[in-house]
C-alpha cells in the first residue's frame, strides 16, 4: 500500500502542485486513455520500467514548476504570467505524452490483473494529460485586462489540477487494496519505494 501513496503523494505535491497563492493557479477536465499494451513481460522489469518512468516525469515537472515560478509566475504583470503558464502547460503536456509512451513501452506485467494495473496506470496519466492540456486551451483564450477576472480564471485551472490529483490519489489508494499482486511487485521493486518516500 505503501507505493501506492508514494504515487498519489507525487502525483498531489510534486506534479499538481502549483499553489495559487505563489502564481496564478491552474485547472482541466480529464477523459480516458489508450488500451494497455498487450506485451507480457516479467514483474520485476514492469515495476522498474513504470516507476523509473514515473521517477524521471516527477523530476521534469517539478522542474518546469521551479522555472515557471522562477521566470515570473507570481509576477503582477498578467499577460506576462498568461505567456508563462501557457507555455508552462504546454511543457507539462508534451513531459506527459513522454511518461505515456514510456508506460505503453513497459508492456503489461504477467500477473494476475495484470492488463487491468497497466491501464490503471495508462488511465489515470491520461487524465493528467488532458487536465494540463485543457489547462493550456484556456490559459491561451484568458483575457488580461481585468486583473481580478484573470486571477479567478488561473485560479480555476489550480483548482482543476487538483480536483485530478484528488481523483488520481483515490484511484491510486483503491488500486494498491484491490490488486494485492501489484501492490507487493511493485513494494519490492526499489525504484518504486524511492518513490513512496
Amino acid at each position: 500500500m505503501r507505493f501506492w501513496a508514494g504515487v498519489l503523494g507525487l502525483g498531489v505535491a510534486g506534479l499538481l502542485g502549483v499553489p495559487a497563492e505563489a502564481a496564478w493557479a491552474i485547472e482541466a477536465p480529464a477523459p480516458l486513455a489508450a488500451p494497455a499494451p498487450a506485451q507480457k513481460v516479467p514483474p520485476k522489469q514492469w515495476a522498474q520500467s513504470v516507476c523509473t518512468s514515473l521517477r524521471d516525469w516527477t523530476t521534469n515537472i517539478k522542474d518546469l514548476t521551479s522555472e515557471f515560478r522562477s521566470a515570473g509566475g507570481g509576477s503582477t504583470d498578467a499577460a506576462q504570467v498568461k505567456d508563462l503558464l501557457v507555455t508552462y502547460l504546454g511543457n507539462t503536456v508534451n513531459e506527459t505524452d513522454t511518461l505515456l509512451t514510456q508506460l505503453d513501452q513497459a508492456g503489461t506485467p504477467n500477473f494476475k490483473d495484470g492488463s487491468k494495473v497497466a491501464g490503471l496506470f495508462q488511465n489515470g496519466m491520461t487524465d493528467v494529460r488532458d487536465i494540463f492540456a485543457t489547462g493550456q486551451q484556456d490559459a491561451a483564450s484568458f483575457d488580461t485586462t481585468d486583473l481580478t477576472k484573470f486571477r479567478a480564471d488561473t485560479s480555476r485551472i489550480g483548482n482543476a489540477i487538483t480536483q485530478g490529483g484528488t481523483k488520481l490519489s483515490q484511484t491510486f489508494k483503491s488500486a494498491g487494496r484491490k490488486y494485492k499482486a501489484a501492490n507487493k511487485i511493485l513494494g519490492a521493486e526499489r525504484t518504486c519505494r524511492a518513490l513512496s518516500s
